[in-house]
């Protein structure tokens, strides 16, 4: 499956404008970023991706003396935009910049982001993935649990293959989902999960093929 069109390599790529509200004929946005206390005094840039030429531009960079930044402009559409801050290009925050009120908080191991509908939606989905996650651990926990035990039935085996099985195609068939509709949302879950579709489909193939060949 093709990679959706964000690459690591776009912070090489950045188009080095300031500004958005100048070139966007469009809507106000205003984005208030709130980073933890080991983040703090840390610049913070906010990026956007100009999707015609597959780069971002700078649409500003403050320092979060306090713990808390905010910038403001128009964009003419939901568009994907990163959160970056001090020098490191390789954990930036994706989400959704679009017109009226976004506030986002960061900490080193979690992030939370209210006031957008578009990103209520892309949050939507990582908690789906997240529960399917859970899920599936769950499966393979009992799997090894009851192996270990000796207690492992034949149809205990096929029932937790089957419900891994499920599992895994609803997390592939949401991720496609969204990357098929082609918008902002679709574009982030691209970039930061497209790959892995390939993935879970290899993965369970292989645990199938090791269930099948023990017996």
């Amino acid at each position: 499956m093709k990679k959706i069109i964000l690459t690591i390599g776009i912070f090489l790529n950045i188009v080095a404008f300031t500004g958005c509200d100048k070139r966007a004929q469009g809507l106000d946005y205003r984005v208030t970023c709130t980073v933890s206390y080991a983040l703090s005094g840390d610049s913070v840039t906010l990026l956007m991706l100009e999707e015609d030429y597959n780069k971002l531009r700078v649409c500003g960079t403050q320092r979060s003396t306090d713990g808390a930044v905010t910038f403001t402009g128009q964009t003419d559409r939901p568009r994907v935009a990163l959160i970056r801050w001090g020098n490191n290009t390789t954990r930036p925050f994706y989400f959704v910049l679009e017109s009226g009120v976004t506030n986002i908080t960061i900490n080193l191991g979690s992030w939370s982001i209210t006031g957008s509908a578009e990103n209520n939606r892309y949050l939507h989905y990582i908690n789906q993935r997240n529960s399917i996650i859970d899920a599936r651990v769950a499966t393979w926990q009992e799997y090894l649990k009851m192996a270990a035990s000796s207690t492992l039935k034949r149809e205990d085996e096929m029932r937790l293959v089957r419900q891994d099985s499920l599992l895994n195609d609803s997390l592939q068939r949401i991720t496609i989902e969204h990357i098929n509709r082609g918008d902002a949302v679709g574009r982030i879950i691209g970039e930061r999960y497209g790959n892995t579709v390939d993935l879970l489909r290899m993965g369970h193939q292989q645990k199938l093929t090791t269930v099948t060949a023990t017996h």
